[in-house]
């Protein structure tokens, strides 16, 4: 029997997306084992304070938002869900953390299998897992200071925690989309709140969700047939009163009025940095991660270019110069979203800081996957010179290296580069810890601790007991004053377990 090649490429796409998917999911597993050794740094023992003195989560972000004396007054969302996770026990902090990396992995994945469906392209499950995963693992693998954005749980849930719940409300919101029946008043009212929680956990995704959602509202209106309008208005409508509603108690803390120590910039200024900061953004991130970019949309488009048996929907077939209409809008719209989740910082400070560019990594890569996506189903019917079957093979030896060896190698680097140094830290923080209740239970109220230095620019105690972080710790433990002294290295072991 004649070797049968278009059979055998058939036969072993079916393994390598499966495979890909176990590759993604080792990788992702190496992030969430990471969370496994987070513990508390600076702001989470004021939260954790203000929780414990407060009736209830709602309670303790009632209180901070109206006194408005702490610079993270007006997120509402944030110091809720950290009341939340204590309520998970002494080890809250790696179960939220590893859990919330955990969860991202199936938002995306739900969220890329509505995406799909609502778009009518014809690929399997596990395709969804393998693109759902991808994002994940490229925004995890570009993050800009990953310490802070994902295992330091007070900048965990201002800046990580609405993408993880973020990402189940997009899925929601395309389930909706695409079902033949109106949508519910009480699925609308959901949407509405979901929104606002969301955008009540920091400045950057509320800017980005009103900006995203009034553009879509505005095309709908303008460009949108009769259908379509009667259908995604309403759904639109809801999610941009919630932002919009998050956007205004925000905007109207007392913490904004309270903690402006300069005029802030002129609405001209503002627009024109926030684009301005937003190109700068984007080509150093040309310039610093080049072949994450180009493998962020390489991956897509080799696994649905690959994929014999997708063919674009008939809409889409008929539809084609709108295909490379968007393939030419995405990045226009990716520079005008990253310039609005970039307005709060330049508002306030001036270029973001590291943790506060993350959501700009997550949309900057999204559309890079997204352009993939685009190009592999426009380019679904190229008509080569060479023959279509070994372009078809090429592309799936190359969706093999890209998707299965590439993940691996980036987890097995993660895995050797930090493992080992969360883990020393976390042991170091458990015996400190122990430490301090060992002197706590001999009756001391003025406690002199050995301080070392804080991982990735977090604030560590202090040597004054004075030091907001120091008055935290001691309302943490429960005694009257904090105070770090350093210790040399090669003895701070053996100080800590006397």
């Amino acid at each position: 029997m004649p070797f049968d090649l278009n059979k055998f490429e058939r036969g072993l796409f079916r393994y390598v997306v499966p495979l890909g998917v176990i590759a993604l999911l080792f990788v992702v597993g190496v992030y969430a084992y990471l969370g496994v050794f987070s513990r508390y740094w600076s702001d989470d023992y004021c939260e954790t304070v203000r929780n414990q003195n407060a009736s209830s989560p709602i309670t303790a972000i009632l209180q901070r938002y109206e006194e408005g004396s702490w610079r993270a007054a007006n997120r509402y969302s944030n110091l809720t869900f950290v009341g939340f996770s204590e309520w998970l026990g002494p080890n809250n902090l790696p179960i939220t953390i590893t859990g919330m990396v955990l969860l991202w992995a199936l938002g995306l994945s739900w969220s890329v299998s509505e995406f799909r469906q609502f778009f009518k392209t014809d690929w399997n499950f596990s395709t969804d897992i393998f693109l759902g995963l991808a994002l994940e693992f490229f925004i995890l693998l570009q993050a800009p200071n990953l310490f802070q954005t994902i295992y330091w749980r007070s900048s965990m849930m201002t800046h990580f925690a609405p993408l993880v719940f973020g990402s189940f409300l997009f899925a929601f919101w395309f389930r909706q989309a695409r079902q033949a029946q109106k949508t519910s008043a009480l699925n609308l009212a959901f949407i509405c709140l979901a929104t606002f929680i969301i955008a009540g956990f920091s400045e950057p995704p509320v800017a980005a969700l009103v900006s995203a959602l009034g553009l879509l509202g505005a095309a709908l209106l303008l460009w949108g047939t009769p259908a379509a309008k009667q259908k995604l208005l309403p759904l639109t409508l809801s999610a941009f009163l919630g932002a919009l509603l998050g956007l205004i108690v925000m905007i109207f803390s007392p913490a904004n009025f309270n903690l402006m120590d300069k005029a802030p910039p002129t609405p001209l200024k503002l627009l024109s940095d926030s684009f301005l900061f937003a190109y700068y953004f984007i080509a150093f991130s040309f310039k610093e991660l080049p072949l994450p970019n180009l493998l962020s949309a390489a991956l897509p488009f080799l696994v649905i270019f690959a994929h014999k048996q997708i063919q674009p929907s008939a809409a889409l077939e008929t539809k084609r110069a709108q295909l490379w209409l968007w393939v030419a809008l995405a990045p226009i719209l990716m520079w005008v979203l990253i310039a609005a989740s970039f307005s709060p910082s330049v508002y306030g400070q001036g270029y973001p800081i590291e943790r506060m560019r993350f959501l700009a990594r997550a949309m900057m890569t999204a559309t890079f996957m997204l352009e993939g996506a685009l190009l592999a189903v426009a380019l679904q019917k190229l008509t080569v010179k060479i023959n279509a079957t070994y372009v078809q093979w090429s592309a799936l030896v190359l969706l093999g290296l890209l998707g299965i060896f590439y993940p691996i190698r980036a987890g097995l680097n993660v895995y050797q580069k930090n493992i080992a140094e969360y883990r020393e830290r976390a042991k170091l923080w458990d015996a400190r810890n122990a430490y301090i209740l060992r002197h706590i239970a001999l009756g001391e109220q003025d406690l002199i601790i050995p301080g070392y230095s804080a991982p990735y620019k977090v604030k560590e105690i202090d040597d004054d007991p004075a030091h907001w972080v120091n008055v935290c710790v001691a309302n943490f433990y429960g005694v009257h004053s904090v105070r770090a002294v350093s210790i040399p290295e090669p003895y701070l072991s053996e100080y800590l377990n006397e």
